[in-house]
Parts: structure tokens; sequence; C-alpha cells
């Protein structure tokens, strides 16, 4: 007989075999859905979790750990890849709304990667992807931060 804790049980070998197919599931949809950060993941998530917000930059970045420089380029970018609206600037605040894409893959393997967040073994394997790329492009253009050429 086995115990629960026994790496041959078959509660066991479902979870692995579960891990390793998110394992490579993650790559593709962090691909399609074109997030290479951490911080890029932080900020859409962040978003997408209030769903409308009424905000500055600065105000989000201190509410999620990040310099306000790098969120305000992650919100021109998530704008640009229309994942976000907002308002015109109205006494230093946007009005920001998530966007429901139009692609859907690319808002499937979004919910996918989200539901994946939710729990720890997710956002560790979440945070060890984004990682992977961040230092990788960052070794060959030999800067600091994670930013996207526009």
């Amino acid at each position: 007989m086995t115990n629960p804790g026994d790496g041959d049980s078959p509660t066991a070998k479902f979870i692995n075999e579960r891990e390793q197919s998110l394992e490579v599931s993650v790559p593709s949809c962090l691909e399609s859905v074109g997030i290479s950060c951490l911080s890029e993941w932080d900020v859409l998530v962040f978003m997408y979790r209030h769903g409308t917000s009424l905000a500055n930059a600065d105000q989000i970045a201190r509410l999620i750990g990040y310099e306000g420089a790098i969120v305000a380029r992650t919100l021109d970018w998530l704008e640009r890849e229309k994942f976000i609206e907002r308002s015109r600037a109205s006494r230093g605040v946007h009005f920001y709304q998530t966007v429901v894409s139009t692609d859907a893959g690319r808002q499937r393997c979004l919910l996918q990667l989200i539901r994946l967040s939710e729990t720890r073994t997710g956002r560790l394997l979440l945070a060890k992807h984004l990682k992977a790329v961040r230092r990788r492009g960052l070794e060959k253009e030999g800067k600091g931060l994670c930013l996207k050429a526009i």
C-alpha cells in the first residue's frame, strides 16, 4: 500500500504529469500574450484583477512594489497591446479599464496564466520562466531593466 506522500502514488504521478504539462504550456502562453518580464506580468495581473482603476503610474507602482517609470512604460505597452484602455489624464490620474481580447487564443492563454498565478506553485513556475527570459534578454543587451523596444 502506498502512502499519500510517496512519489509512486497515483496522486503524486498525476500531479507530476500535470506540472510537466503546465511547464510546456507556460512558455507558449507567455509568448502568445507577449509577456517577457516579471514586472510586465505583475502590472498586467494588477490591472486585470482590479478591472477598473482610477490612478496614476506612481500610485500603482507603490501598490505593487516597482518604480514608477517601469510601471508607466508597462502601462503604455499594455495600452498599445490592447490589454487596457485608459482615459486622458485628469488631475494627474487616468481611468484604466481592462479589455477582453478579440483574439480567442490570446485571451485563453491570458486566463490560463492568471488562473495559474492563483497558486504558489503556479506563481513560482511563472517567475521561473519570466526570470529566465529576462536574464537572457539582459545579458544580450547588457542592461539592468527588461524593456521592450518600441
